[in-house]
């Protein structure tokens, strides 16, 4: 090495020197210095140091040879700088000083840089890197030739590597590895190296494996490339690289290998290799090396291969520890811990791994598994904690709902019902497991609200329960408590249909209220007045098992109660007269029930008897008041006026607070009001009205008192009492009706003048905007009518037919026809009817409208007309039988006033055959008038006497008929029968019409004697006014 790397220094020196040999004797500093340089070359460097020593002492002085003086001079600066080389290789204190010297006195002999270069290998061979740097910089590469520039990369490549400063140190190995030189293998080696530090792999390892064939580093650089190959994941390389080599060799770190090597099989999920060889990286590394993650990695190992307690061994190592590995070891420990069976440890486990957020869907794993073991191990609080710091921290978690779930359960155990239905309720889709739990959590939420006697709530929250029911015996018990709920706010046919539901559930039999049922049940039914079903379930319940006496009891007296309201008073007794005969709680309701009983049947002594032993045997009864009222109510209902009164007052007397009180007062007025004491009556009312003005009773008392006022006409008077009342706050509307109901009161009695009164004083109240204006403008204009007021009462009958959609329209409209018809006014009676034809909206006014057209067209000989209404008359489906039969009445004089007796004939004969009215009476009278017209005197006699004999109770008809029996015998020269016909009529006919003149005419007539023209009979029928509304 150092011939090489001095031969060529020399070379021209001593060819200089070999040619002045020849021309110089002073040969010998020459030969000094090339015996010198020749030692130095066999490493030699003490007796190469000495002859360089001598060089530098030798002297010559001449004047002539300048050339040889300054080749001399360089020769002996030359052995300055060897002697110091010498120095240095001889390891001596002074090398560096005598480097430091030659600097100094030579700083431009060529060899100057060569001395910086041999300072920095000293300090460098003794470790001190820096120093060795700082010479190394005092020269650069490139100012020295081969070796020493390979050299020089190499050592201050590896001074910056000592010293860390990998760039630097990377940049030199990188110049000096692509180099053949002996540092070549160094360098790529260390080149290869930085590259793995700086995780440069792919570099590293084409670096590395560039010393596959290196004896030097054999042993250590298959670390590297295995490590490379770990890194970059090429597990199968590592494993196909590195397992023959640390079976088939001694590898410097072999320790890190295995390591390596079970990391790789444990990546690859072979977990029966990483066992192997972590196994036998544990016996060589004795815990050294062993970091967490191998731990953990050997753990989990242990763990799949099933060696559980080796898991926890190696786990168990990691619980103090805190980075990801330790999280990780800990969420396994935990899983181990249950594989074991040791949940508590489990649980302590997965405490652990919760609270380290290196693995943040760890921990959110781990929390969850600690909630769940905390809810198992009845760690209750602390799995509430868990539960809601999960659902806290990852309200977006996959398993949120699965969560919920776990928190209601936990609440459900916790009895914190309220929160779990919060927390149960918004799962969508919930799973059989969360089904369960918001069944559950719902019922007993119910049973709360039940308990505070919230009972809308209840029913609301149990019928949520109800909606998805997985377990039926939860089902059953919701089912019960919601009817119990629903009997409290009185809905009671619900609850009778959910009793029904819970005892036709098999899961019923199962509980404690199975036969309860039947008694609430029967509760339920009574209240909703289902009273038979009420009275099967109390005996179904008091065939069952009934533990407690008092509501058997109970149970015994409401059956008879729902048998009393049943009307089934023999099945009432009996149950009563079962509780009178015990001597129960109850007993003196049950005999009072027993009076009234007796009363219901018509017994009313013996109930007054029984009521009576009431208040013998239980003076003190809170039933005492009942039966001193009833007693008395029952004299009342005897008509025992007096005796009512009398105990009715002693009543009062002696209960001042009973609630019969206000009965027993309106009693007292019924009484004196029945008597026509309407102001003792009135007295009675009065003070029930002042008194208990919050009872019913107070209402019944205004009533009768406006009834008394009312009847009187004396509206005013009451609605001036009735402001003076808390209860008689009328409104204007009130006191409306009340004034007309007055009125029609007194119009409904035929008080004419009073209902006008009334009806005026209605109008001088509400002047304007009356609610009942029609009706009162028609009970006026009908009392007007009857008082004789007839244009008074148009008036009001056309202020009503001013306005159609009046309900008194149609009313007037009659009227207004009958007031004109009984005037025999009969055109304008028409044309009232004929508006009532066609506006009428009820059948029976356009029948009456119909009917009475066709007797005013009669009447008014407006033959067609009167035939056509006969016509309709006949046809209405409304139209009475007897109307109808009437028709031919009405049809046959309209024929024969045309002439046309065929006709006229054959429509009497209908109404004639068909009916035995005055109707009938009238059409046989025009019959035999008929035949007497045609001379046919005997027919019409036979039919006059046919007549008298089968109607004989129309007396003008009978009378006419006798008149025309007198013309027959005119007609047959009867003249003396003709005389004393009409004399009879004469003597016996009472009624102020046309029959007396007529017959005194005839008769006068007859005896040769004038008289007084008598009006001319029109031969036909009175008006008939029947068919009214």
């Amino acid at each position: 090495m150092i011939k090489t790397k001095y031969i060529a220094l020399l070379i021209p020196v001593f060819i200089a020197s070999a040619a002045r040999a020849q021309q110089n004797p002073s040969t010998q500093i020459y030969h000094t210095y090339h015996t010198a340089i020749d030692l130095m070359d066999k490493g030699k460097f003490a007796s190469a140091a000495e002859q360089f020593r001598l060089v530098e002492a030798y002297k010559i002085k001449t004047s002539t040879q300048s050339q040889f003086e300054t080749e001399l001079s360089l020769t002996k600066e030359n052995s300055q700088y060897y002697e110091a080389f010498c120095a240095l290789n001889l390891g001596n204190d002074d090398a560096e000083s005598m480097f430091l010297r030659f600097i100094k006195e030579h700083p431009e002999n060529p060899l100057t840089r060569q001395a910086f270069f041999q300072i920095g290998k000293s300090y460098f061979k003794q470790g001190k890197y820096e120093d060795a740097i700082r010479w190394f910089n005092k020269t650069e590469a490139s100012e020295l030739n081969g070796h020493d520039n390979t050299e020089y990369k190499f050592r201050k490549g590896y001074a910056y590597f000592e010293l860390k400063d990998y760039k630097n140190a990377q940049l030199l190995f990188g110049e000096v590895k692509n180099k053949r030189s002996e540092f070549t293998e160094d360098a790529t080696y260390y080149f290869a190296y930085i590259a793995y530090l700086n995780k440069d792999y792919h570099l590293a390892l084409v670096n590395f494996e560039k010393l596959k064939n290196s004896k030097k580093y054999e042993n250590s650089y298959p670390y590297y490339i295995s490590a490379v190959y770990f890194l970059d994941k090429r597990y199968d390389d590592v494993i196909n690289y590195a397992v023959p080599i640390v079976n088939g060799t001694h590898q410097q770190n072999e320790t890190e290998m295995l390591r390596i090597i079970a990391a790789s099989y444990f990546a690859k999920a072979n977990y029966d290799n990483a066992v192997k060889y972590y196994a036998r990286f544990e016996d060589r590394d004795q815990g050294r090396t062993q970091n967490t993650q191998d731990s953990y990695q050997m753990g989990y190992t242990y763990y799949k291969v099933g060696n559980y307690t080796k898991a926890a061994s190696e786990l168990e190592k990691l619980v103090e520890q805190k980075d990801v590995y330790s999280q990780s070891g800990n969420y396994t420990l935990g899983d181990v811990f249950l594989k074991m069976n040791n949940k508590q440890s489990a649980r302590n486990a997965f405490l652990n791994a919760s609270k380290m957020d290196y693995d943040k869907q760890l921990q959110e794993d781990a929390l969850y598994e600690y909630a769940k073991l905390s809810y198992e191990l009845d760690f209750n609080l602390q799995a509430l904690g868990a539960t809601r710091l999960y659902l806290a921290n990852y309200p977006r978690s996959k398993r949120i709902n699965e969560v919920k779930v776990l928190l209601g359960e936990e609440l459900l155990n916790s009895r914190s019902y309220k929160e779990a239905v919060e927390i149960l309720e918004p799962i969508p889709n919930k799973n059989e497991a969360a089904r369960l739990a918001y069944q559950k959590v719902t019922y007993y939420r119910g049973l709360e609200f039940y308990n505070e006697r919230a009972f809308e709530n209840a029913i609301g929250i149990f019928l949520r329960s109800l909606a998805d029911p997985v377990d039926t015996k939860t089902q059953a018990l919701t089912t019960y408590w919601m009817a119990e709920a629903m009997y409290e706010v009185r809905k009671y046919g619900e609850s009778v249909e959910n009793f029904e539901k819970f005892l036709s559930m098999p899961e019923a039999k199962e509980t404690d209220v199975s036969n309860y049922a039947n008694y609430a049940l029967a509760y339920a039914a009574f209240g909703g007045e289902q009273y038979k079903k009420a009275a099967n379930y109390f005996e179904k319940f008091l065939q069952g098992d009934v533990k407690d006496a008092a509501t058997q009891n109970d149970a015994i007296t409401r059956l008879a109660d729902s048998y009393f309201v049943l009307k089934s008073y023999s099945n009432a007794m009996t149950y009563y007269n079962r509780i009178i005969a015990m001597h129960n709680q109850g007993e003196d309701y049950a005999l009072f029930q027993r009076g009234m009983i007796q009363g219901l049947q018509g017994a009313l002594d013996t109930k007054i008897a029984t009521l009576n032993d009431v208040l013998n045997k239980f003076p003190n009864s809170d039933y005492a008041d009942d039966a001193s009222f009833e007693i008395a109510y029952t004299y009342f209902l005897k008509n025992d006026g007096e005796k009512a009164k009398t105990d009715l007052q002693a009543m009062i007397q002696k209960y001042p607070r009973s609630s019969y009180i206000p009965r027993a007062l309106v009693t007292i007025g019924l009484i004196d009001y029945n008597a026509g004491n309407d102001d003792l009556a009135v007295e009675s009312f009065k003070k029930v009205v002042q008194d208990y003005s919050s009872t019913d009773e107070a209402k019944q008392a205004l009533k009768q008192i406006e009834k008394i006022y009312t009847d009187k006409g004396d509206a005013q008077t009451f609605i001036n009492y009735a402001a003076t009342t808390p209860i008689g706050n009328y409104t204007t509307a009130d006191q409306e009706s009340i004034l007309i109901t007055a009125a029609n009161n007194l119009y409904l009695k035929g008080d004419w003048q009073g209902t006008v009164s009334g009806v005026n004083a209605y109008f001088d109240k509400f002047p304007s905007k009356q609610i009942y204006e029609k009706q009162a403008r028609f009970i006026r204009a009908q009392a007007l009518a009857n008082l004789g007021r007839t244009q008074e009462a148009v008036v009001d009958y056309n202020v009503i037919l001013n306005d159609w959609t009046s309900a008194y329209s149609e009313k007037a409209l009659i009227s207004m026809a009958k007031l004109y018809m009984q005037q025999k006014k009969y055109n304008e009676a028409v044309v009232f009817l004929k508006r009532l034809e066609t506006n009428a909206e009820y059948k029976a006014d356009y029948t009456f409208a119909i009917t009475n057209l066709m007797y005013c067209y009669s009447e008014m000989l407006m033959t067609d007309d009167a035939i056509k209404y006969a016509e309709l008359v006949k046809t209405n489906d409304k139209t009475s039988q007897e109307d109808k039969y009437k028709t031919g009445l009405y049809e046959g004089k309209a024929y024969l006033a045309t002439g046309d007796t065929a006709l006229a004939v054959k429509q009497f004969t209908y109404t004639a055959t068909n009916t035995k009215t005055v109707a009938a009476a009238e059409a046989r009278y025009n019959l035999a008038f008929i035949e007497y017209g045609k001379g046919r005197y005997k027919t019409s006699q036979k039919m006059c006497f046919e007549l008298a004999k089968e109607l004989p109770n129309y007396d003008y008809w009978i009378a006419k008929t006798y008149i025309l029996l007198a013309d027959n015998y005119v007609g047959l020269k009867d003249t003396f029968q003709a005389k004393a016909t009409l004399q009879s009529i004469i003597d016996n006919y009472k009624a102020d019409d046309d029959i007396l003149p007529t017959a005194r005419e005839k008769l006068d007539k007859l005896n040769g004697r004038k008289t007084k023209q008598a009006p001319v009979s029109k031969e036909t029928a009175q008006p008939d006014t029947t068919n009214n509304q």
